[in-house]
């Protein structure tokens, strides 16, 4: 379906032509009257000189070449034929004004009364009259006029130059320095109406356009206000049970901790951390700060990493996980499409009770086609588009957070287009279903190394860390985590502090942690170009921030970007891989 800026920059020159012709046609009918009218009192004022049997059969030829369609249709009783094009009936218009204009013309011609003088300017009266007045009728389609007003007016003028009489070759002089003024004002007027009806059909594309678009902007915000309430309803149930949970935990007594209730707390942490995950990922793709990197690979390493990953879930609840053995290379972004297919992979298993799940790829026309296949409950057909939709669960009425939270397939989607992409769903209830994506296929090449396996979670780290936030609470609980994990910990509230602290440290700092948004002058980029700057020994400087706006894209060309709320796991991965490298000799 065409969009409307689309229509309005492709369509307007065929309507506003279609819509001229309509406007020559509908003008063409109404001037017949005037002309057989304009006949008459010509035909009067000569009636001195002609017979009436003449002049009366003139006029019937008039009206003849007026009528001839229609009296032909109806002689030969042709059938009412469809609608024609709007070029067809300007082909047409154009013949019968040129069978029009020739008949005035050579009438001019005939009823050309040299001994007269009163006859001859009878008639320029008349030509001039009809001359003018199709003006405004022929201007819609300016080809009419050109083909009209010569043949209308040029016969009686080169007929009256031919005369002696010197006020009878002034009158044919007259007549075509009228009709040259004719044809530059018709153009003129033409391209005045041209302009005029091409801008109200641009004003009334534009019009639907900002109806279009009022529309779409309704229904966005109609699915935004849908999208924050399932998403803040999701979100409260984590923290409704954390704020219990702290109660149980106060109201202990010898100071004691519950480990049970520690452990479940830990467990509402982590589900409001996974879903705070998937909401941000979400409006990162939304907002297009997502850039895919698509590059050759081999597939096969790809399923045998994600089979790996998902096999104990699988053999939890009885289900077999399959590859499908391939040797197949595709063009696609490696990191991305996992993302894609670990939502598909936890899709299929969740709603799979027996039987298993089969991951593979087939080659299809030109492509290849990645798929997940379960023997799961199915989807029906009806609501094959809706599940893509966010917080759409088909299966879990009662909003159990164990099931999901429906935000698994709509990423899917964004992440595939992302890509570039198909997603097609095969599925029928009770019989599972098909998830595949199509990926264009690579000649098969070397990839690029593997990364180095992180280090382990439970080995120490060592080095000094200046951390900069102006959050009291996050400042502290990120100070308490560090130095638990065995590192040496300085703490700034704003960018003024951590510089101050970056030059008159007396030991160098391995690492620098600062949020984006500070107090003062210095936001966190400054304060990461000034640690680089002063600090030679420096290993890590990045940015940790919540932030979604299009500064940070630069920023995360100059220094890594880790995003709020911080996952401890990727900040000691990436401390551990930094401080690691760096002993290197």
């Amino acid at each position: 379906m065409k969009r409307p800026e689309e229509d309005r920059a492709a369509a307007p020159p065929d309507r506003v032509f279609a819509d001229s012709i309509g406007s020559l046609s509908r003008a063409l009918r109404g001037s017949v009257v005037s002309n057989i009218v304009a006949a008459s009192l010509l035909a009067l004022a000569m009636h001195g000189w002609y017979p009436t049997q003449v002049l009366a059969a003139w006029l019937a030829g008039l009206v003849l070449v007026h009528l001839w369609r229609p009296l032909w249709r109806a002689a030969v009783r042709q059938p009412q034929s469809t609608p024609l094009s709007p070029a067809r009936r300007a082909r047409r218009v154009e013949v019968d004004a040129f069978i029009l204009a020739a008949y005035w013309g050579a009438s001019s011609v005939l009823f050309f009364h040299a001994n007269s003088s009163l006859v001859p300017f009878y008639w320029a009266l008349v030509l001039g009259g009809t001359a003018a007045g199709s003006i405004g009728a022929h201007a819609h389609h300016p080809r009419v006029m050109w083909i009209f007003l010569p043949t209308l007016i040029t016969p009686f003028a080169v007929r009256a130059l031919l005369e002696a009489d010197g006020s009878t070759r002034f009158l044919g002089a007259g007549m075509l320095l009228l009709l040259a003024y004719l044809l530059y004002y018709g153009r003129q007027h033409a391209r005045t109406l041209q302009r005029m009806i091409a801008l109200r059909h641009e004003n009334s594309a534009l019009v639907d356009e900002l109806q279009s678009q009022a529309l779409a902007l309704r229904e966005a915000n109609a699915a935004k206000s849908r999208f924050f309430a399932a998403a803040s309803h999701d979100l409260r149930q984590p923290l409704q049970a954390m704020n219990l949970y702290m109660s149980v935990l106060q109201s202990g007594q010898d100071g004691r901790s519950d480990p049970a209730t520690l452990s479940r707390l830990d467990e509402c942490l982590s589900a409001l951390d996974r879903l705070l995950g998937v909401v941000l990922d979400l409006t990162r793709l939304d907002s297009g700060q997502v850039t895919p990197q698509p590059r050759p690979f081999a597939v096969q390493p790809l399923l045998e990493r994600l089979a790996g990953t998902y096999e104990a879930a699988a053999r939890h609840k009885g289900l077999q996980m399959r590859v499908h053995p391939t040797s197949a290379w595709a063009v696609s972004d490696p990191a991305l499409l996992e993302r894609v297919l670990a939502n598909l992979l936890t899709n299929a298993i969740r709603y799979t009770t027996c039987g298993g799940v089969l991951l593979g790829v087939r080659r299809a026309d030109q492509s290849l086609c990645l798929f997940v296949a379960d023997t799961g409950i199915g989807i029906a057909a009806e609501a094959h588009e809706s599940v893509f939709e966010e917080f759409v669960q088909l299966n879990n009425p009662a909003r159990d957070p164990d099931k999901g939270h429906g935000l698994g397939l709509p990423t899917v989607r964004r992440i595939a287009d992302l890509l570039g992409h198909s997603v097609e769903l095969r599925s029928q209830p009770g019989r599972g279903s098909v998830f595949a994506l199509r990926l264009p296929p690579a000649s098969p090449g070397s990839e690029s190394a593997t990364p180095e396996p992180p280090a382990a979670a439970t080995a120490p780290l060592q080095g000094r860390v200046l951390v900069v936030e102006d959050n009291a609470l996050v400042r502290d609980a990120l100070v308490q985590l560090l130095t638990g994990w065995g590192l040496t910990v300085q703490a700034a509230s704003d960018g003024d502090a951590a510089c101050a602290a970056l030059t008159q440290a007396s030991d160098a700092f391995d690492v620098v942690l600062s949020d984006w948004r500070l107090p003062g002058t210095r936001d966190g980029l400054a304060v990461l170009r000034e640690a680089r700057a002063c600090q030679h020994g420096l290993k890590l400087a990045a940015i940790l921030t919540g932030e979604d706006v299009q500064l940070l894209r630069s920023a995360g060309k100059e220094f890594p970007v880790l995003r709020k709320p911080l996952r401890p796991l990727r900040l000691r991965t990436l401390l551990a891989r930094y401080l690691r490298e760096s002993k290197l000799p």
